[in-house]
Protein backbone atom coordinates (compact mmCIF):
# COMPACT_ATOMS: atom_id res chain seq x y z
CA UNK A 1 0.00 0.00 0.00
CA UNK A 2 1.58 3.35 -0.87
CA UNK A 3 1.76 5.98 1.66
CA UNK A 4 -0.79 8.21 -0.44
CA UNK A 5 -3.47 5.58 0.24
CA UNK A 6 -3.34 6.00 4.33
CA UNK A 7 -4.88 9.05 3.98
CA UNK A 8 -9.01 7.74 5.23
CA UNK A 9 -12.00 9.06 6.78
CA UNK A 10 -11.33 9.18 11.03
CA UNK A 11 -13.33 6.98 13.29
CA UNK A 12 -15.08 7.59 16.15
CA UNK A 13 -13.32 5.42 17.86
CA UNK A 14 -10.16 7.61 17.19
CA UNK A 15 -11.91 11.21 18.16
CA UNK A 16 -9.56 11.39 21.86
CA UNK A 17 -6.26 10.22 20.17
CA UNK A 18 -7.04 12.57 17.00
CA UNK A 19 -8.03 15.77 19.72
CA UNK A 20 -5.18 14.67 21.38
CA UNK A 21 -2.90 15.07 18.22
CA UNK A 22 -4.30 18.33 17.60
CA UNK A 23 -3.67 19.70 21.48
CA UNK A 24 0.38 18.11 20.57
CA UNK A 25 0.36 20.16 17.31
CA UNK A 26 -0.87 23.54 18.60
CA UNK A 27 2.10 22.81 21.90
CA UNK A 28 4.52 22.34 18.99
CA UNK A 29 4.16 25.52 16.76
CA UNK A 30 3.58 27.92 19.76
CA UNK A 31 6.55 29.16 19.04
CA UNK A 32 7.15 28.71 15.54
CA UNK A 33 6.72 30.32 12.00
CA UNK A 34 3.37 28.44 11.80
CA UNK A 35 0.89 30.62 13.54
CA UNK A 36 -2.93 29.46 13.07
CA UNK A 37 -3.73 30.50 15.77
CA UNK A 38 -5.31 27.61 17.31
CA UNK A 39 -5.36 27.22 21.31
CA UNK A 40 -7.14 24.78 23.27
CA UNK A 41 -10.65 26.16 22.65
CA UNK A 42 -10.44 25.17 18.84
CA UNK A 43 -10.17 22.52 17.76
CA UNK A 44 -11.79 21.22 20.90
CA UNK A 45 -13.41 17.57 21.10
CA UNK A 46 -16.73 18.46 20.11
CA UNK A 47 -15.42 19.73 16.87
CA UNK A 48 -13.33 16.59 16.23
CA UNK A 49 -16.77 14.34 16.96
CA UNK A 50 -19.04 16.66 14.99
CA UNK A 51 -16.41 16.59 11.80
CA UNK A 52 -15.88 12.68 12.62
CA UNK A 53 -19.88 12.04 12.48
CA UNK A 54 -20.04 14.26 9.55
CA UNK A 55 -17.48 11.96 7.86
CA UNK A 56 -15.50 14.74 7.04
CA UNK A 57 -12.00 14.63 8.86
CA UNK A 58 -9.17 12.30 7.47
CA UNK A 59 -6.28 11.07 9.45
CA UNK A 60 -3.04 9.93 8.01
CA UNK A 61 -1.14 7.36 9.99
CA UNK A 62 1.97 5.60 9.71
CA UNK A 63 2.35 2.54 12.36
CA UNK A 64 -0.91 3.40 14.20
CA UNK A 65 0.71 7.27 14.88
CA UNK A 66 -1.11 9.73 13.33
CA UNK A 67 0.83 11.80 11.52
CA UNK A 68 -1.76 14.42 10.08
CA UNK A 69 -5.35 15.07 10.08
CA UNK A 70 -7.66 17.39 8.14
CA UNK A 71 -11.11 18.23 7.81
CA UNK A 72 -12.66 18.48 3.81
CA UNK A 73 -16.09 19.85 2.98
CA UNK A 74 -18.15 21.99 1.20
CA UNK A 75 -19.12 24.49 3.97
CA UNK A 76 -17.23 27.89 4.45
CA UNK A 77 -18.02 31.23 6.43
CA UNK A 78 -20.27 33.50 4.48
CA UNK A 79 -16.93 35.66 3.88
CA UNK A 80 -16.42 33.58 1.02
CA UNK A 81 -18.87 34.89 -0.64
CA UNK A 82 -18.21 38.24 -1.39
CA UNK A 83 -14.68 37.01 -2.67
CA UNK A 84 -13.80 37.23 -6.38
CA UNK A 85 -12.93 33.74 -7.08
CA UNK A 86 -11.48 32.80 -10.45
CA UNK A 87 -13.87 29.40 -11.08
CA UNK A 88 -17.41 30.15 -10.68
CA UNK A 89 -18.87 27.13 -9.56
CA UNK A 90 -21.50 25.89 -7.39
CA UNK A 91 -21.24 25.61 -3.64
CA UNK A 92 -21.35 21.72 -3.69
CA UNK A 93 -18.52 21.26 -6.00
CA UNK A 94 -15.99 23.72 -3.86
CA UNK A 95 -14.36 21.30 -1.37
CA UNK A 96 -12.67 23.67 1.49
CA UNK A 97 -10.03 22.84 3.85
CA UNK A 98 -9.95 23.32 7.32
CA UNK A 99 -7.56 22.30 10.56
CA UNK A 100 -4.61 20.66 8.05
CA UNK A 101 -1.67 19.68 10.60
CA UNK A 102 1.18 17.56 10.06
CA UNK A 103 2.95 16.37 13.14
CA UNK A 104 6.25 19.06 13.17
CA UNK A 105 8.21 15.62 13.96
CA UNK A 106 7.81 14.51 10.13
CA UNK A 107 8.01 18.26 9.00
CA UNK A 108 10.00 18.32 5.50
CA UNK A 109 9.54 14.69 4.45
CA UNK A 110 7.12 15.34 1.97
CA UNK A 111 4.10 13.85 3.56
CA UNK A 112 2.69 17.16 3.15
CA UNK A 113 2.72 16.95 -0.38
CA UNK A 114 1.61 13.29 -0.60
CA UNK A 115 -1.38 14.06 1.52
CA UNK A 116 -2.14 16.64 -0.38
CA UNK A 117 -2.10 15.05 -3.42
CA UNK A 118 -4.44 12.62 -1.92
CA UNK A 119 -6.53 15.33 -0.99
CA UNK A 120 -6.82 16.28 -4.84
CA UNK A 121 -7.82 13.23 -5.52
CA UNK A 122 -10.52 12.62 -3.01
CA UNK A 123 -11.49 16.16 -4.70
CA UNK A 124 -11.30 14.74 -8.06
CA UNK A 125 -13.61 12.10 -7.38
CA UNK A 126 -16.27 13.54 -5.65
CA UNK A 127 -16.80 15.32 -9.11
CA UNK A 128 -14.91 18.77 -7.16
CA UNK A 129 -14.25 21.60 -9.47
CA UNK A 130 -11.83 23.65 -6.88
CA UNK A 131 -10.06 23.25 -3.60
CA UNK A 132 -10.31 26.90 -1.22
CA UNK A 133 -8.61 27.21 1.37
CA UNK A 134 -8.14 30.30 3.94
CA UNK A 135 -5.20 31.21 6.48
CA UNK A 136 -4.54 33.16 8.92
CA UNK A 137 -2.64 36.28 7.47
CA UNK A 138 -0.02 35.83 9.93
CA UNK A 139 0.76 32.28 8.95
CA UNK A 140 2.99 32.87 6.23
CA UNK A 141 4.89 29.34 6.19
CA UNK A 142 1.27 27.98 5.48
CA UNK A 143 0.76 30.45 3.01
CA UNK A 144 4.08 29.46 1.25
CA UNK A 145 3.66 25.78 1.58
CA UNK A 146 -0.01 26.00 -0.48
CA UNK A 147 1.17 28.47 -2.82
CA UNK A 148 4.04 25.75 -3.65
CA UNK A 149 0.84 23.11 -4.38
CA UNK A 150 -0.59 25.17 -6.90
CA UNK A 151 -2.86 27.31 -4.78
CA UNK A 152 -3.04 30.64 -5.86
CA UNK A 153 -3.86 33.71 -3.75
CA UNK A 154 -7.48 35.58 -4.16
CA UNK A 155 -7.79 38.67 -1.47
CA UNK A 156 -7.55 38.87 1.88
CA UNK A 157 -10.30 39.83 4.37
CA UNK A 158 -11.06 41.13 7.61
CA UNK A 159 -13.26 38.46 9.02
CA UNK A 160 -14.35 37.81 13.08
CA UNK A 161 -13.69 34.40 14.30
CA UNK A 162 -15.08 33.20 17.94
CA UNK A 163 -11.17 31.65 18.71
CA UNK A 164 -9.26 34.69 17.71
CA UNK A 165 -11.62 37.42 17.76
CA UNK A 166 -10.88 39.92 13.88
CA UNK A 167 -8.47 38.86 11.96
CA UNK A 168 -6.99 39.00 8.07
CA UNK A 169 -7.51 35.75 6.47
CA UNK A 170 -5.85 35.08 3.02
CA UNK A 171 -7.93 33.43 0.99
CA UNK A 172 -6.26 30.97 -2.14
CA UNK A 173 -7.67 28.69 -4.45
CA UNK A 174 -6.70 25.61 -6.71
CA UNK A 175 -8.42 24.85 -9.65
CA UNK A 176 -9.21 21.07 -10.49
CA UNK A 177 -11.30 21.32 -13.56
CA UNK A 178 -12.99 24.03 -15.83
Amino acid sequence: MSNMAKLRKADIEETVEIFQFYQNVIDSIKDSEFEPKWNKDYPDLEYVKKCIKNKELYVYKENDTIIACIVMNNRFEHEYEGIDWISNVKPDEITVLHTFAVDSNFAGKGIGKQIFNRIKDIAIENNQKTIRIDIIDSNTASQKIFEKFGFIYIDTVEVYNKTVGLVKFNFYELILSE
